[in-house]
């Protein structure tokens, strides 16, 4: 119930759409209760007492009857969509709202298909519970109420009689809710699984293929899908245990009328026109006990369905503003590090970094894979938050920015290079929609990557795949990193941006890095001398620790780790007698 009161949130802003969806749903009780009514009148009235020209307005009032009844349930129907669809949409762009502002460790231990599937399967059984479990439900008690109000005064007996098993149908259906629930917990959660289990095995189909793995995918997603199999088969057979009870105990009502009414028309205690009158709203009276199941059904599933929408939309994001939070027009993009430390679940990642930036410096980052390199340059735009110590920006704690003015301010260009199935140009300018055709040529200048797009057929238009697909590994990370260069922001953050890039093309982004008019304070992670060798400080991580800092030739001459890398990187060009002739004192 708790997850249903937090839904009242969304339905009480379509309060006239519910409201009238309520008002036409008891329209319709009234007018599908003039049929009994009038089938009473006809064989009292003219079978019975031979008044045969009653007959003719009868009929008539029995097709007017049922033409407003078609139209009474055209016009539920269409304030009852519009209030789930209004609720649908909204809720989904709460939780898609909500999933832009959450930080990285969220989705670090929430997979993929798991959210998609609460922004899907989920989002359907909400709607499903206002577009047709609510029509059911205020349909099933209207139908006691409206029906009991006509027949009691006719017959206070056969009235208690028609609603003798109703107590016990309503116990079993409470049983059935109390055991159901947990089971659908259990469905909507294998179905993320499921979900997330096609996810990764079509976005890595190409992996799949190459290890020629398609029979360990099958088997899995086939155990997967056994899964769910499972636990749907669990839910149908509670379903199958009480539903048919439920069923048989309706049923009876019907053999208790029949028998009852029929004694008390031999009796003449009741008309036969009365007796056919109960006969017809009989089923106004078991189809709510009926319906009781299948509207226990639909509030169990929407129940666990909001359960794990409202998980998520519940979730605090880690990284959030402060009260006052600064605001800058540009950073000047100094950076400094002061005894900073993180750790992730209870894991340390970095141990007591320090280091200075000045505005314009190029700061290279290496290591061994582990080493921390991604995880300090995420403290920067505050991707994460530092477990100890300060990153000041330009000598003001970066966790007094304001966070979307301070993103605004450091561009990235990731490892993991991912690109959008949209233009180039679009992908280019994600960061600034609209930006001028000629801004989008300088950076990819700049980041040698305006002549293979330029090749192309369609240019700085041509639409690439999924995820890059089309373009090289090369290719993809130069659009990238235009994609950041075009940004001009004063801090620029290069996480082994050129790994996939040959020596030329490397070298010449660097040249176009270092001419530019406006220099960023450059973070450069990499593995490559060749990346770092003119950096204004290179730093050496190993196991969350600054082993050595320092310019290439301070490392050179201290002989330590970065010249160890040196000279395996460089031993079929230069020998060690001229490393130590050229650098070492």
């Amino acid at each position: 119930m708790a997850e249903l009161k937090k839904l009242w949130n969304y339905v009480r802003n379509y309060k006239l759409y519910l409201i009238v969806g309520l008002i036409f749903i008891i329209f319709n009780v009234l007018l599908s209760m003039i049929p009994g009514y009038l089938n009473r009148r006809i064989i009292d009235d003219v079978i019975t007492a031979g008044k045969m020209e009653l007959l003719f307005g009868f009929l008539v009032a029995y097709i007017i009857a049922n033409l407003l009844r078609a139209t009474v349930i055209m016009v539920h129907r269409y304030y009852t969509e519009s209030l789930s669809q209004n609720i649908l949409r909204d809720l989904k762009q709460d939780l898609y709202d909500h999933l832009q502002k959450l930080s990285f460790n969220f989705f670090n231990h929430n997979r993929t298909g798991e959210l998609m599937s609460r922004m899907t399967g989920d989002m359907e059984a909400v709607r499903m519970l206002f577009a047709e479990g609510m029509f059911h439900f205020v349909r099933s008690i209207f139908y006691i109420v409206f029906v009991m109000a006509v027949l009691i005064p006719e017959s206070l007996k056969l009235s208690l009689v028609s609603l003798a098993l109703s107590p016990l149908i309503g116990f079993f259906a409470y049983r059935l809710g109390v055991r159901i629930k947990p089971v659908f917990r259990q469905v909507r959660r294998q179905y993320s699984d499921l979900n997330s289990t096609v996810q990764e095995n079509i976005s890595g189909i190409r992996i799949v293929k190459a290890f020629h793995q398609q029979c360990y995918e099958m088997e899995k997603f086939d155990e997967e899908n056994n899964d769910y199999f499972t636990k749907n088969y669990n839910a149908a057979k509670i379903w199958s245990k009480y539903f048919p009870i439920m069923e048989f105990l309706g049923g009876m009502s019907t053999v208790l009328l029949l028998f009852y009414g029929g004694r008390l028309v031999i009796q003449g205690e009741i008309t036969l026109g009365i007796w056919m009158q109960f006969n017809s709203y009989l089923w106004m009276l078991i189809m709510p006990m009926r319906m009781i199941g299948h509207i226990v059904n639909m509030f169990s599933r929407t129940s666990a369905s909001a359960e794990r929408i409202f998980n998520v939309l519940e979730t605090e994001p880690e990284i959030k503003n402060k009260e006052n939070a600064i605001t800058v027009e540009r950073l000047q993009g100094e950076v400094e590090f002061r005894n900073v430390s993180l750790s992730y679940d209870e894991e340390d990642i970095l141990k007591n970094i320090s280091f200075h930036a000045s505005p314009g410096e190029t700061v290279a980052i290496m290591g061994a894979t582990g080493s921390g390199k991604s995880s300090l340059i995420n403290l920067i735009p505050r991707y994460y938050e530092a477990t100890e110590g300060e990153v000041l920006i330009d000598g003001v704690d970066n966790r007094d920015y304001d966070l979307q003015n301070l993103r605004s301010q450091v561009s990235i260009v990731m490892q993991d290079v991912f690109l959008f199935s949209e233009s180039i140009a679009n992908n280019i300018s994600y960061g600034q929609p609209g930006l001028d055709l000629e801004k989008i040529k300088r950076a990819a200048s700049i980041s040698s990557a305006r002549e293979f797009i330029e090749e192309m057929e369609g240019g700085f238009e041509e639409v690439i795949g999924e995820r890059g697909m089309g373009l090289s590994g090369g290719q993809k990370q130069r659009v990238s990193m235009a994609r950041a260069i075009v940004e001009e922001s004063p801090i620029l953050i290069l996480d082994d941006a050129t790994s996939a890039v040959d020596m030329e093309t490397e070298h010449q982004i660097q040249q176009a890095l270092e001419g530019m008019e406006q220099r960023s304070t450059l973070f450069l992670i990499a593995h490559r001398i060749s990346s770092v060798r003119n950096a204004d400080q290179i730093l050496i991580l190993d196991h969350g620790e600054i082993i050595e800092r320092g310019t290439h030739e301070e490392l050179i001459n201290n002989k330590g780790h970065y010249y160890t890398m040196f000279k395996e990187q460089y031993k079929e060009v230069i020998g060690e007698e001229e490393i130590e002739e050229r650098w070492v004192n």
